[in-house]
């Protein structure tokens, strides 16, 4: 892991945890933790600084809490952090040959998908739009994002300078803008804004002249925005999103493109549908499933969301079942066949686990089932029902933690990795996504 260094003069095994560390420092670091196994510290002072460290690019690094190795090479930094999926897997009883990690395309400007937080200063009343700071819930109040399409930026200060409607504060719950997300294509042509709000939708009448006028004016001052909805989400929660959205402008989706030499797919996009972070890179991990599956055989896409790996797989498969529980999600994934003029397909909605029982009562068989389940991984319960499915499983995985946990667990029913590739979909940040290949012996 970085920032961790082994302490010549205490027991064996002691470490000692520095934020913003790289390797090959040479530190003078105040220890502000200690525990009997490893302490915490904080630099100092660099005596001398390793060969990889370099100047962040972003003005609030410090500030924001979200790109936290900008201050590593990126190459070097790619290294690092396919180290930290070889030491998820030292937990493991059997490893993985570890492929070439594959670098994101794009490293400024990748991510196509924002959720900023908002809030509002008791006194001046002035609007704040941002990320919370590391470690807490106060706002850093950005303003460019290199990270981020510019247009991103843009949107951002409209709001500030436009919306005269309130904004919510965590203390006492009260204030009506809570979140402000948007969505942007892979060509930066269209875009989808939520805005989420701290009211019921059975409320939202009251206010709803005075924002639809500010909605529309949004609208015109930027072609590029196609979809404008309202999330409502009164109760006192971390989640960013409820399950009630309501379109006050333009369409109720856009369409996502991805494409390379050999492929392109297109894809409907709704404000409550899951859809890859970086899109470039997620065209990568499709086609590592991709060289993964058997010509013309049968795929289980076991959490397919808006279909978007079982439709990039459709020209290759012989049929794509695929199972997600989000009725949105299904109702877009059904489109998105259609656009790509998929005719081997079959959606089901509904509890994962619930299907993987049904199919097992039908005595259903596939060539080969992905997984793409949330950071919390699968279930014991699903993993069992789908090790008796296939006799190989494609796992995709956005937790190096919980995808080891659920790779031991399989172990014992009979299965081992064999293959696993790392993806940069978060470059500067420590998320790490890969591909797992996993087979029966």
């Amino acid at each position: 892991a970085l920032g961790r260094y082994f302490c010549d003069d205490c027991p064996s095994g002691f470490v000692v945890f520095v934020k913003e560390a790289a390797p090959k420092d040479r530190l003078k670091v105040k220890i502000t933790k200690l525990n009997k196994t490893y302490a915490k510290g904080e630099i100092v002072e660099i005596i001398e600084p390793s060969k990889h460290r370099i100047k962040p690019f972003c003005p609030l690094f410090r500030a924001c809490g979200g790109c936290c190795y900008q201050y590593l090479e990126y190459d070097y930094l790619l290294e690092q952090k396919n180290n930290m999926l070889k030491e998820a897997f030292l937990k493991s009883d059997f490893q993985p040959e570890f492929l070439e990690p594959i670098k994101s395309p794009e490293l400024m400007g990748y991510r196509h998908k924002i959720q900023y937080r908002v809030s509002q200063t008791k006194n001046s009343k002035r609007l704040l739009i941002g990320y919370y700071k590391e470690k807490s819930h106060d706002i850093t109040n950005i303003k460019y994002c290199p990270i981020q399409p510019a247009q991103a930026d843009e949107m951002a200060q409209f709001v500030r300078d436009n919306w005269s409607f309130g904004a919510y504060r965590e203390k006492n719950h009260k204030g009506l803008l809570k979140s402000f997300a948007a969505r942007f294509s892979n060509d930066l042509k269209s875009a989808l804004l939520t805005f989420v709000l701290n009211v019921s939708s059975a409320d939202y009448s009251k206010i709803e002249p005075d924002l639809t006028t500010f909605f529309e004016t949004m609208g015109k001052n930027f072609p590029f925005i196609k979809s404008i909805s309202v999330n409502f989400n009164p109760d006192k929660t971390n989640k960013i999103l409820s399950d009630d959205f309501k379109n006050v402008w333009g369409e109720d989706f856009i369409y996502e493109t991805l494409e390379d030499e050999n492929c392109k797919r297109v894809y409907k996009i709704s404000p409550a549908s899951f859809f890859q972070v970086n899109p470039k890179c997620a065209v990568e991990i499709f086609n590592e499933v991709k060289k993964n599956i058997g010509e013309n055989s049968s795929i289980l896409d076991a959490y397919g969301g808006v279909g978007a790996i079982g439709i990039w797989l459709c020209d290759k498969a012989g049929k794509i079942y695929l199972v997600e529980e989000s009725k949105s999600a299904i109702d877009d994934a059904k489109v998105n066949f259609k656009l790509n003029n998929c005719k081997n397909y079959e959606v089901f909605l509904g509890d994962a686990k619930e299907k993987f029982k049904k199919f097992l009562k039908d005595r259903k068989k596939f060539g080969a089932l992905i997984i793409d389940p949330p950071r919390k991984g699968s279930s014991a319960e699903a993993l069992e029902a789908l090790s008796k499915l296939s006799d190989k499983i494609i796992y995709v995985s956005c937790n190096p933690q919980t995808l080891v946990r659920d790779v031991k667990y399989l172990q014992t029913l009979g299965f081992r990795a064999k293959t696993t590739r790392a993806f940069d979909m978060f470059p500067y940040s420590y998320h790490i996504e890969s591909v797992t290949v996993i087979e029966r012996e």
